[in-house]
């Protein structure tokens, strides 16, 4: 349930920052100066705001927690194992849209990368009028994952909560003989009485018998 919830507020935090129709809040990060700077005059002229500048995305997840931003644009020369396992963890603690700029790629790292966390890959080719579509489009990816991964979250838990309500549902009609709807309407009075979810009620029950048994 807690996944979920997560899920929910990070969803929630693109769509009430920055709107995809105004200046979006970005954070750029790049160790090469020269790009950095073109990134960086290409970003503002397009509507974007810079929050902050990094050189490396070695720290990336404890450095991202001090701003608050819709996208992360990163220049790169090429991605290596250890900046690859920044962004992963990134990923799993503080998903955002990510668009990296490359100056070499291979099937391999671009798989990689993608697997990482990566949203737009774009290779030696920083070209500012195309700027906003490909950070846009990173964005709605961006998105579009998270609320696949919020329904596969949703369901695994329905799916976790039915196991447990079969298996208070067997416990009771095992230990007092009673029929399958009968066992049901026992848990689902309790859980009425008590104001808990069915799943809670169950997993209570579970815990009554195993203690009963001891």
């Amino acid at each position: 349930m807690d996944a979920v919830l997560k899920q929910k507020k990070r969803i929630s935090l693109l769509d009430n920052k920055g709107s995809l129709n105004g200046r979006v809040p970005v954070l750029l990060v790049d160790a090469n100066q020269s790009r950095a700077s073109l990134l960086k005059r290409a970003l503002i002229e397009y509507g974007y705001d810079i929050v902050a500048k990094l050189d490396d995305v070695s720290n990336l997840t404890h450095q991202s927690r001090q701003y608050s931003f819709d996208a992360i644009v990163i220049g790169i020369d090429a991605p290596d194992t250890n900046a690859l396992s920044a962004i992963a963890a990134l990923n799993v603690e503080n998903p955002h849209p990510i668009v990296m700029f490359a100056e070499k790629d291979t099937p391999y790292i671009i798989k990689t990368a993608v697997k990482a966390g990566v949203n737009a890959y774009i290779v030696d080719d920083i070209q500012p009028q195309r700027l906003k579509t490909i950070i846009t489009v990173a964005i709605l990816r961006f998105k579009e994952h998270q609320a696949l991964v919020q329904e596969l979250e949703q369901t695994k838990t329905k799916l976790e909560q039915r196991k447990v309500l079969e298996r208070a549902k067997g416990l009771l009609m095992n230990k007092q003989g009673i029929s399958e709807e009968e066992a049901y309407a026992s848990i689902r009075k309790v859980a009425m009485d008590k104001g808990k979810t069915l799943a809670v009620t169950a997993e209570n029950i579970i815990d009554v018998f195993s203690l009963i048994e001891r």
